[in-house]
């Protein structure tokens, strides 16, 4: 009805909500600069305590010299237990050493006669050719000299690998014929020298052998590998 109505006042108008400022989160910016410091921490601790590997070369003993280079006043030489090739310091004042000397290369360095410093490891593709030419001598002369071993641990126990191929026929220029005529001069008893083999074969055995360390040396993935196989030498 008109009359007795209060009269109602006009209700105020919304104002519009302002969006408060972002606020920094100084505490998420100190987490993640605490988690940066700590992963870094945790790479460089990660890094020492990683194993250092150790060179092949700090487990050989003796080493087969095939070149001194005076001007470089550095040896070329080929350790014993694993055919390794190596770069050696002789000492100062020592006479020229020949290929095919043998020295000690091992830790002991009051033991060592003629090298001073283990230099490092090298291969095939880094030595100059006339050490590529000597090497296969060299390697020669140490199976020769150790023949008792090789005839023992390849040459009287070698068998077939397959059907159709000995372990002979590893050996460069032996096929399967010359395997089998091997095989039956070999016998039951076996042969007592490299010379009786090779009189009875007709063949170089330990320049054959050195031939397949060459190769093997050369190249790394070769399968099987003799000088795995064979080396060390056992007295």
């Amino acid at each position: 009805p008109a009359e007795g109505r209060k009269e109602v006042p006009p209700a105020p108008k919304a104002q519009p909500r302002q969006n408060p400022a972002p606020r920094r989160d100084n505490n998420r910016n100190n987490n993640r600069g605490n988690n940066n410091r700590r992963s870094n921490q945790t790479r460089q601790g990660n890094r020492s305590s990683r194993p250092q590997q150790k060179s092949p070369l700090m487990e050989e003993e003796w080493a087969r010299v095939i070149d001194h280079d005076q001007t470089r006043n550095e040896i070329i030489a080929v350790s014993e237990a694993k055919m390794l090739l190596c770069r050696l310091k002789p000492k100062a004042g020592i006479t020229p050493l020949l290929t095919t000397a043998r020295v000690y290369i091992g830790t002991d360095s009051q033991a060592r006669e003629h090298i001073d410093q283990v230099l490092g490891m090298t291969n095939l593709g880094r030595v100059a050719n006339h050490v590529k030419a000597d090497l296969p001598l060299v390697i020669q002369i140490f199976i020769e000299e150790n023949e008792q071993h090789f005839i023992k641990a390849f040459f009287n126990v070698a068998g077939n690998m397959s059907l159709k191929q000995h372990a002979f026929e590893l050996l460069s220029g032996v096929g399967n014929k010359k395997a089998m005529q091997m095989v039956e001069a070999r016998g039951s008893s076996g042969f007592e020298s490299l010379s009786a083999l090779n009189e009875a074969c007709n063949i170089d055995a330990g320049e054959l052998l050195a031939k397949r360390f060459l190769a093997e040396l050369d190249d790394r993935e070769m399968q099987p590998r003799l000088l795995d196989l064979l080396l060390p030498v056992k007295a």
